[in-house]
């Protein structure tokens, strides 16, 4: 289940005095809910920031309502989350009018300033930029009204670029009887649909409801504008449907798909079977190919393709590659490909194994291409050469033939070739001269070929502060490029050690005078004081390159986080980090308190560091955009502060500071040390 996006659920239920009491209402809400909330069917967390996701209270005015449906909202974008949203109550269409409006408490039929506009809410909640998708249910008389016009949504707040999806309990013309809809959805969700694959959209439960709502015919709307979205989106999980074998060559992804494929082939003609190894896929595109040419076939052909691009790939690697076949490997190979294409995974892996990525690659791709193949491709080059591969090699080119991915192949191989060459060169620049830990009178500048120091120099800062430092470090850029263009190579990285006192105000990415930094680099930002440490420092680096290979291991988000509760403190944080406590990469939730004692004292005992660049700080709810992420960072934070220069949407990442020395900066480190003289660090030895 941890393939699938995060949902929100919010259902309200409310009486309306002046209306009939709905006997059933609470049952009917509280069952209802019930289903959605189950992680077997459902799988939706609370859609209010207090826990809460039932709300059935006669005394819900429509004032109320509004309330709580914008709190879900703001929640849902805050947490990156898909929103469901569930009415059921009364509800009416004043006059010729289309549009239904949930009555409350306080409303009186045909008076909408007393009640709710339902589609005005569900438009507003699928126009925000950071809601991935809106399912609305809504049970009551009318309720085909609910749904939002067209303008709304395609020229709304979202640009188009908006995911909502109602199931409606009644046409326009239609009074909703007993909340037989909910009831009969409810039941749905609890038995499932034969044959009808893993997640069941709002189309599938229309048709399974078709019939059985007596004097209702269940409408849907939906309205799928993002380009980049892949999936559907679903109101449940399927409870007929068996799930992926745990130990096959197929991921999860993969099965969901074959089987929504399969299940949607016409039921009068015998259907083969959902492929699960390679001969299977064979013998399954056999058979499509006999079949009468529908879309269902051809959906179901590429399900199959698909899939053998998965298989095939899985097997080559195993027999090509073998024992040199790792994780860090697969990692290294996985990260770069994300770095190359400038994206991120849709959610975490659950696992870092052949079949998981290669699951995800094959069938997550963006729907701006028709397949995944170029991802695979790329994949696959990359993880040749992390383990020494001839990229020219005979069963290579042979693999890229069995899944008809010559093109692509080498079109891989191109770019990855180019893409190194764009590696090859790096600007370390240190501000590190400073005796104070402040800005400094000088910048020390390297250019490394490979990790190897090709040349150094030093740049006189005009004035000791911020402008004088940006000076100097636009001078040593122009150095450096310079090299650059004499190696015709071209200059993508630039590293930029900071000392503790500049941390907390300095931006470097921001700077530049003709184009800011982290528009034209890769700016990553390091701690200067690895660059000359004192003695105790040079004692616990040991520690610290420890620490890093355990947050590299790590599949989830290695992050320890501390509020501020646990840093005002400073000798008992310093004795818990001493005993060798947070051995993760540490995060700080709050800005107000951060000094330049408190980042000293932490980043001597941990390579990597988070801390909030507003004064909102970066609550617990905001964690979770970190997930997919991670696995692109340095480089995805800098992509979200392009995002937001460019004024577009980029979420809370683009919120964050960090430090992020990594195994080849502590390299670096250990193999260019200054002749600065070292200064007095806060940590101190204790008995």
């Amino acid at each position: 289940m941890d393939e699938e996006p995060r949902r929100h659920l919010l259902v309200v239920a409310p009486q309306c005095a002046s209306m009939r009491h709905l006997t059933r209402l609470g049952e009917a809400a509280s069952a209802l809910h019930a289903a959605l909330v189950d992680p077997d069917t459902g799988d939706c967390a609370p859609g209010l920031p207090d826990g809460r996701s039932l709300i059935v209270d006669e005394r819900l005015t429509s004032n109320w309502i509004r309330t709580l449906i914008g709190e879900a909202i703001s929640h849902a974008e805050d947490r990156g989350a898909s929103l469901v949203l569930a009415l059921l109550g009364h509800g009416f269409v004043p006059g010729s009018t289309h549009t239904l409006y949930l009555m409350g408490a306080d409303s009186v039929e045909d008076a909408p300033e007393r009640a709710v506009n339902v589609g005005e809410l569900l438009a507003a909640a699928a126009n925000r930029p950071g809601i991935p998708g809106v399912l609305g249910i809504v049970d009551t008389c009318h309720a085909a009204g609910a749904t939002p016009p067209g303008q709304d949504l395609t020229g709304g707040a979202g640009n188009g670029r908006s995911r909502l999806a109602v199931l409606m309990s009644a046409s326009l013309t239609q009074q909703a009887v007993d909340l037989s809809f909910s009831r009969a959805l409810t039941g749905l969700i609890r038995k499932g649909v034969p044959g009808a694959g893993p997640l069941l959209g709002a189309d599938d439960v229309q048709r399974a409801l078709r019939g059985s709502v007596v004097g209702q015919d269940v409408t849907v709307f939906q309205h799928d504008g993002d380009p980049f979205a892949t999936g559907r989106l679903w109101v449940t999980r399927n409870a007929q449907d068996r799930g992926a074998d745990p130990g096959g060559l197929l991921g999860r992804l993969a099965h969901e798909d074959l089987t929504e494929a399969f299940g949607a082939l016409p039921a009068a003609v015998p259907a083969p079977h959902v492929p699960h190894d390679v001969p299977s896929a064979l013998d399954a595109l056999k058979a499509l190919g006999c079949l009468p040419p529908s879309p269902a076939r051809d959906r179901a052909r590429e399900a199959v393709l698909f899939a053998l691009t998965a298989l095939r790939t899985v097997g080559f690697l195993r027999g090509w590659i073998g024992g040199e076949l790792t994780t860090a490997r697969l990692r290294q190979a996985l990260r770069a490909l994300l770095a190359s294409e400038h994206r991120a995974l849709s959610s975490p892996l659950p696992e870092f194994t052949d079949v998981a990525i290669l699951d995800r690659l094959a069938f997550d791709h963006s729907v701006t291409r028709s397949n995944g193949k170029p991802s695979v491709a790329e994949f696959v080059v990359r993880l040749a050469l992390a383990s020494g591969k001839d990229l020219a090699s005979s069963e290579l080119h042979a693999w890229a033939r069995s899944v008809d991915a010559q093109q692509e192949l080498n079109d891989a191989v191109a770019k990855v070739l180019d893409d190194r060459e764009d590696q090859q060169l790096r600007l370390a620049v240190g501000l590190d001269s400073s005796l104070t830990g402040g800005w400094p009178e000088t910048v020390s500048a390297w250019l490394l070929r490979d990790g190897e120091l090709l040349e150094r120099q030093d740049f006189d800062c005009p004035t000791v502060d911020r402008a004088g430092a940006e000076a100097a470090v636009e001078e040593a850029a122009v150095w450096a490029e310079d090299h650059a263009e004499a190696l015709g190579l071209r200059l993508r990285w630039l590293d930029i050690a900071v000392p503790s006192g500049v941390l907390l105000e300095w931006r470097p990415e921001e700077a530049g005078r003709g184009l800011r930094f982290g528009v034209q680099y890769d700016v990553v930002l390091h701690w200067s004081r690895r660059l000359a440490p004192d003695p105790l420092l040079r004692r616990i680096q040991g520690a610290v390159n420890e620490r890093w290979e355990e947050i590299a291991a790590c599949t989830g988000v290695p992050v320890d986080w501390l509020d501020a509760s646990e840093t005002s403190e400073r000798p008992p944080l310093q004795g818990k980090l001493r005993d060798g406590m947070y051995r993760r990469a540490i995060g700080l939730t709050h800005h107000a308190g951060l000094d330049d004692q408190l980042m000293e004292i932490l980043l001597s005992y941990t390579p990597v560091l988070l801390w909030p660049q507003g004064a909102e700080g970066f609550p617990v709810d905001r964690h979770h955009c970190l997930e997919p992420q991670w696995l692109t960072m340095p480089e995805g934070l800098g992509r979200a502060y392009q995002r937001r220069w460019r004024g577009e949407y980029a979420g809370h990442l683009a919120d964050l500071r960090a430090v992020w020395d990594d195994r080849a900066w502590l390299r670096f480190c250990r193999l260019v040390r200054t002749t600065v003289p070292p200064v007095q660090n806060t940590i101190e030895e204790t008995s």
